[in-house]
């Protein structure tokens, strides 16, 4: 005769080991997706092979091409296509000739890039060379003050605020009517190649009317949309900032129902970020 609380007992047994595996395959799979480290886009730009002293004429075999990141490349850099494109071949061969033969300024150390401002007598350099790989140039009007009063100028890097209402950017609103302004980072970290026709490093315009970004194409297209549902603003950034927040809800500030509120905001914004 059977025991049927054996059975009962065997079934509890074998349903925990089931539930046990599944749950370690859930927390694998959860450690998986939280320590992996996301893939790095990255472009292809010059390089030098070997280290050439300060005052020595390069040579077309110590230049070469590797890759970086993505956020890394500013105007300084000399920007090359995809090593797979048909192309690459003659981009490279035409970005050596614009250094070879010229005097280094500075001391290049090996396997580091090579700048547009290396060379004592600079390359001539047009606004196509300083758009980087499936990027386009977009140029969009500014006035003293969304250009921090003309001290972005081509090579600076700037992060850009929209600032519309909450119906327009579809965000949650208070109330039916979503007329609420609301300021929001919408890109970080992006190259100024140009302020009106200036865009030579060095070259400065006072009292410009357009800044023009080396953006991906749909970012191209994300700004020119931006441009008709609120006011575009940009942030000057530290060159040696290359930081970039991903998570975009901290790049909105919401006004409160009082200014107070909106400082106590901001301060609890600035404690979280300092732990």
């Amino acid at each position: 005769m059977s025991n049927p609380s054996g059975s009962n007992a065997k079934l509890a047994i074998v349903a925990a080991i089931l539930v046990g595996l599944f749950a370690i395959v859930a927390i694998n799979r959860y450690v998986r997706e939280k320590t992996a480290v996301p893939e790095t886009p990255t472009v292809c730009i010059l390089t030098a092979t070997e280290e050439i002293s300060a005052g020595a004429v390069i040579a077309e075999e110590q230049l070469a091409a590797a890759t970086v990141p993505a956020g890394a490349l500013s105007n300084v850099h000399v920007a090359l296509p995809d090593p797979s494109a048909p192309g690459f071949a003659a981009a490279l061969a035409e970005a050596k000739s614009k250094f070879v033969g010229h005097a280094a300024k500075r001391l290049i150390a090996a396997n580091t890039p090579i700048l547009w401002v290396d060379v004592e007598d600079k390359p001539e350099v047009g606004l196509t060379d300083l758009i980087g790989e499936d990027c386009r140039a977009v140029t969009l009007p500014v006035d003293a003050v969304s250009s921090v009063c003309g001290f972005i100028q081509p090579g600076s890097r700037v992060d850009i605020v929209l600032t519309a209402s909450e119906a327009m950017l579809g965000l949650p609103t208070q109330g039916e009517d979503g007329r609420r302004v609301v300021s929001m980072v919408i890109m970080q970290n992006v190259p100024v190649i140009a302020t009106d026709r200036a865009f030579r490093l060095g070259e400065e315009v006072e009292g410009y009317g357009t800044l023009t970004l080396n953006v991906p194409t749909r970012a191209a297209l994300t700004l020119i949309q931006a441009r008709t549902m609120g006011t575009l603003t940009y942030l000057l950034r530290n060159q040696r900032d290359a930081r970039v927040e991903e998570d975009r809800t901290r790049g909105v500030v919401y006004p409160g129902t009082s200014f107070y509120e909106t400082v106590r905001a901001l301060e609890a914004g600035a404690k979280e970020e300092a732990k």
